[in-house]
């Protein structure tokens, strides 16, 4: 689901933190970066459709720790962290916190939570809820490119 967490991440992040200046890539970057990680570590591990390491919560925290250690202050830390708020977003639009085993990994052991029929993209597909979601991402980022200023534009 891109266009549900970018949307999403986009959304929650100018609505809460009320910055319409923020760098719009870096937010998109952030929520995608759980799935990409985790079809990585799934193609790697040999089960691309499990949730990972990238929807474990230890994840973006210790990336938040290590660049919280390792920057200064200033826009350099500031863009690494709007990617971690965005990592946060996703996860929050995952509704991840459900699975225990994956969302506060390595807590309740080493292995992430089964997919109740190993159908997961099967089912993904066939989830009306997931092109609703999908709609709802598309119709934000649309009306959010129209009211961006655009120098091409001729008004």
């Amino acid at each position: 689901m891109i266009l549900w967490h970018v949307g999403g991440a986009i959304f929650l992040f100018r609505w809460i933190f009320r910055d319409p200046r923020v760098d719009l890539r870096l937010l998109a970057t952030g929520a995608v970066l759980p799935d990409v990680i985790d079809l990585v570590a799934g193609a790697i591990l040999g089960q691309p459709t499990r949730q990972r390491f990238g929807h474990a919560l230890m994840v973006p925290a210790a990336v938040a720790v290590a660049i919280l250690l390792t920057t200064r202050r200033g826009r350099w830390r500031r863009q690494l962290m709007t990617v971690v708020v965005a990592w946060l977003f996703h996860l929050l639009l995952d509704g991840t916190w459900v699975r225990e085993e994956t969302f506060l990994w390595p807590f309740f052991g080493a292995d992430f939570a089964p997919w109740p029929d190993g159908q997961l993209l099967e089912r993904a597909w066939s989830d009306p809820w997931r092109w609703v979601k999908e709609a709802a991402g598309l119709a934000y980022l649309a009306a959010l490119w129209r009211s961006l200023p655009h120098p091409i534009r001729a008004e």
